[in-house]
């Protein structure tokens, strides 16, 4: 068996700075989305348990969907925080997934909560910035 060393993982991040504010976005927002359906749930929210019907469809679906993306938001953030070689594409996975998410509470906000639009419409804004900012934001 050959020696290979005691470096796991030397792999230089070959992003700048707009990595980095991609990354603390993504954390955050998926931080942001697994804490609101933790509170929602918490407060009564899911007065079916996992039947609970809102708008005609069982809610248990679009919280799994939700959290799914907090998941990957969360990773993806990590993944360039950290500069591992799986990091830009976990993020872009993650940032499509946050795309979908603010365009679906944007169409609720409209409906129902009013109030959220603004804060929406700015995450679905630094949604497609992060996007540029990990096109052009390469070395």
């Amino acid at each position: 068996m050959a020696y290979r060393g005691t470096r796991r993982y030397h792999h230089v991040n070959p992003y700048t700075w707009p990595a980095f504010l991609v990354g603390v976005f993504l954390i955050l927002a998926g931080l942001f989305i697994a804490g609101y359906w933790v509170s929602f749930i918490l407060q009564g929210g899911m007065t079916g348990g996992l039947w609970t019907v809102e708008n005609g469809t069982y809610l248990v679906f679009h919280q799994a969907a939700e959290v799914a993306a907090a998941v990957a938001a969360v990773a993806g953030g990590y993944g360039l925080l950290r500069g591992r070689p799986w990091g830009l594409s976990a993020a872009l996975v993650a940032l499509g997934a946050l795309l979908y998410a603010t365009i679906n509470a944007l169409g609720f906000s409209v409906y129902a909560r009013p109030e959220l639009f603004p804060a929406l419409a700015a995450t679905l804004g630094a949604v497609f910035l992060s996007f540029v900012a990990l096109r052009y934001g390469r070395r």
